[in-house]
């Protein structure tokens, strides 16, 4: 009777789990990051224009972090996983927490294929 329970058990959770929508998360990697050119204000925060290559596109999106550590200004060369949505790029930070930036801009470009 126990394996029986066990065994229900792992039919429903499993038909849960692969039956769940999941966004499609994607690698990109940052390939420049530059300080968004804005209105000279001092309540500002800083924000940086980012740009991500997916794939064979390039987006550039605004990113204003919570606390401006300097260490955006570094991060080109480093992967990321981004859901890309129609108007908006969603990334988890280094803590886990959703942020989404919006796109400034999309342009696609030509890909290489290297062959050995």
């Amino acid at each position: 009777m126990r394996s029986c329970l066990i065994a229900v058990f792992f039919v429903f959770s499993t038909l849960i789990v692969f039956g769940q929508s999941s966004a499609k998360y994607q690698t990109a990697t940052i390939t420049e990051v530059k300080a968004h050119q804005s209105a000279p204000d001092a309540d500002t925060k800083p924000s940086y224009d980012v740009s991500l290559k997916v794939k064979n596109a390039v987006y550039v999106v605004l990113y204003t972090p919570q606390e401006d550590t300097g260490t955006a200004k570094y991060a080109a060369g480093r992967d990321v996983l981004i859901f890309v949505g129609e108007k908006t790029i969603r990334f988890n930070d280094q803590l886990g927490d959703p942020l989404e930036m919006p796109i400034l801009s999309k342009k696609t470009v030509a890909t290489t294929n290297k062959s050995k």
